[in-house]
């Protein structure tokens, strides 16, 4: 309770102090302590609460700190935003005439004079998308007042509040995230003090979201994705995310709200004239794109998209978390951006709440190196950025992001597994009396392991026999290898299960490896071992290291690289998949989809038989072909 007091009275002490450029310094240790705060009161949050009294406590605390920044000076954006929805009214397209028209002259003169005057760029025509213009429309005829247009925004960002409520009880995550974003400094700053529209699309992709992945109503809920990409076309980035066999048909209703451009269609090509103007000619607080920039040129609009489509195949391809996946697709959007405005995070915020990244939660933090920009503006007019300020932006944000791919990256969990005791090695056999024996003599003498289970699928070569003379316990299955395991599994007694193919041999200490790391790292569910070939030659060599590779990269990992996983987080992903094909890539997928998957260093010898039976050639290209398509 004491900090939430001091939270507000931070937040208070901003509005107090506003506009942020009259204070620049004193304003950004607020801006940052309000973060400190924020995360504090989400660690500090009383575990006693019941969800829907915590939920509704900070949602009432949200709303109370909108309402404190509705005497904070709007952006000039916002008078952008009346102007063009004042001349609608007037029958003349936004997208035609910019405020410099001399055909708006006399609208100029008239009773939006002081808004005319206060409007950034207003040699450019209107850059934003439809829904955008006819809302502003509709309020410059109700009010043309930026107050009051202002005030809309604040009703759209408690509309984000109340539908992260309900994902956060779909999701079944601690009702404390929410208060990432209802007590978020960057959101009170920039929406509800400033009041730019970046909400609106917020508010129509996360109801999207909502419908899409929770309701299962996907025609209203893409239907709502389509107002939310007319509304800023970032939010194009989550639609191939969100589209998948069982929907398809359906996600076409994305492309009905395309008929709210019909009212301005007489500007043409015009209507993405200024949008053009700004996405290649400007920029501003970007990272990336400065590099490239550097590196390429006049080419840089061109590499990079080539790069951002790049990183939406690898999210498409290897996060199959559809929240996640969307998560993941509009970070990428907002690195390759040639302009990174601090309201642009807003996008990002509602996701924190899922998805609490050290690296997002430091650059909302990190704008306010942006704050002396705003200083000189206030001060002198002049509108330059201070480039050598964005290293202390971008070099620990991009930190934050490396660290997150080899430790944990997010700052608070949902759920923490007990340290395991026992492995229990799961073998599925099919005719396999050779290469048996070699297997369970791998095995033997292993403190670790708690039993060894053969899970036959009806061999005729005596491997039964031989699994139980050597000590194993058999049990029966139809055959199919992802059946088999499932059989394996159910009947397994320890609280980790590593599953070990036939024709692989451990190397001495991998399932006490196995054991430390998930005893070190209480967030790990599951993850596989790195694999080498028996017989070394160069082409067995490029395998292993692809596999390995993928694994330390993706995550995701075959069977023969003795994937291992806590027997509690596979009932919360659903089970083992049962499959004929590819149930090791389905297993990796449902894992990474409950919690985070660890790869450790060497520790599964292979005998590569199935490479020499098939062939080098034939065998790599039926993988290069499978592993994809079954991913797509």
């Amino acid at each position: 309770m004491i900090l939430c007091f001091i939270w507000l009275a931070t937040m208070g002490a901003m509005v107090i102090m506003a506009p942020l450029g009259k204070h620049a310094h004193l304003y950004s240790a607020l801006f940052v302590f309000g973060h400190i705060l924020m995360v504090l009161m989400v660690w500090l949050f009383p575990a006693g609460l019941t969800s829907n009294r915590a939920l509704a406590g900070i949602l009432a605390l949200g709303i109370f700190a909108r309402l404190i920044f509705l005497r904070y000076p709007v952006a000039n954006d916002v008078f952008r935003y009346v102007w063009e929805g004042y001349i609608q009214n007037l029958g003349f397209n936004p997208y035609n005439y910019s405020p410099l028209s001399p055909a708006l002259a006399v609208v100029a003169r008239g009773d939006l004079h002081a808004i005319w005057q206060q409007i950034n760029h207003p040699e450019f025509s209107a850059a934003y998308p439809p829904v955008a213009l006819l809302l502003f429309r509709m309020l410059a005829w109700l009010h043309p007042d930026p107050f009051f247009f202002k005030a809309v925004m604040i009703g759209f960002d408690i509309g984000v509040m109340i539908i992260l409520m309900l994902m956060i009880k779909q999701r079944g995550i601690l009702p404390s995230r929410l208060l990432l974003y209802a007590a978020n400094p960057l959101i009170l700053l920039y929406i509800s003090g400033e009041g730019h529209l970046d909400i609106i699309q917020v508010f129509f992709l996360c109801l999207a979201l909502y419908l899409i992945l929770w309701k299962k109503s996907p025609v209203t809920g893409f239907l709502m994705l389509g107002l939310a990409i007319l509304s800023k076309y970032f939010a194009l980035a989550a639609l191939p995310f969100l589209v998948n066999g069982e929907n398809r048909t359906k996600s076409l209703a994305v492309l009905i709200p395309l008929v709210l451009y019909i009212p301005f269609m007489d500007a043409g090509v015009g209507i993405f004239q200024s949008l053009s103007e700004f996405g290649t000619n400007f920029h501003y607080n970007d990272s990336l794109t400065v590099l490239i920039r550097y590196f390429f040129g006049d080419h840089d609009v061109f590499i990079s998209l080539g790069m951002l489509g790049i990183c939406l195949v690898w999210v498409y391809l290897f996060v199959h978390d559809q929240l996640r996946s969307v998560y993941l697709a509009l970070g990428c959007l907002l690195v390759f951006l040639p302009t990174l405005h601090p309201w642009y995070l807003v996008l990002i915020a509602p996701f924190l709440v899922f998805f609490p990244s050290r690296a997002w939660l430091y650059l909302q933090m990190a704008v306010a190196f942006t704050f002396p920009v705003s200083a000189i503006e206030f001060n002198t007019g002049v509108f330059q950025e201070i480039s050598w300020l964005k290293l202390f932006e971008y070099v620990p944000f991009y930190g934050f992001l490396l660290y997150g791919l080899f430790r944990n990256g997010f700052l608070f969990q949902d759920k923490t597994y007990a340290k395991p005791t026992c492995i229990s090695v799961v073998i599925p056999t099919l005719n396999e009396s050779k290469s048996l024996v070699r297997c369970l003599g791998s095995l033997k003498n292993r403190t670790a392991l708690n039993e060894i289970i053969v899970a036959d699928g009806g061999s005729i070569d005596g491997t039964p026999a031989i699994a139980a003379k050597l000590g194993a316990r058999v049990v029966k299955s139809p055959k199919g290898r992802g059946l088999q395991i499932r059989e394996g599994v159910d009947s397994a007694s320890g609280d980790v299960i590593v599953i070990l193919h036939a024709d692989c041999m451990a190397i001495k200490g991998v399932f006490k490896r196995i054991l430390e790391k998930l005893e070190s790292d209480p967030h790990t569910v599951g993850g596989a071992v790195g694999m080498q070939f028996e017989r070394k030659n160069s082409k067995t060599m490029v395998i292993a290291c692809l596999n390995n590779m993928r694994t330390f990269l993706t995550g995701i990992s075959f069977g023969d690289q003795a994937q291992f996983f806590r027997t509690n987080a596979l009932s919360a992903s659903g089970g083992f998949p049962a499959m004929m094909l590819m149930e090791d890539v389905e297993l990796s997928l449902r894992l990474k989809a409950v919690g985070r998957l660890a790869y450790l260093r060497k520790g599964i010898v292979v005998s590569g038989r199935r490479w020499s039976v098939y062939g080098f050639a034939f065998k790599l290209m039926t993988v290069f072909h499978l592993f994809p398509r079954y991913l797509i």
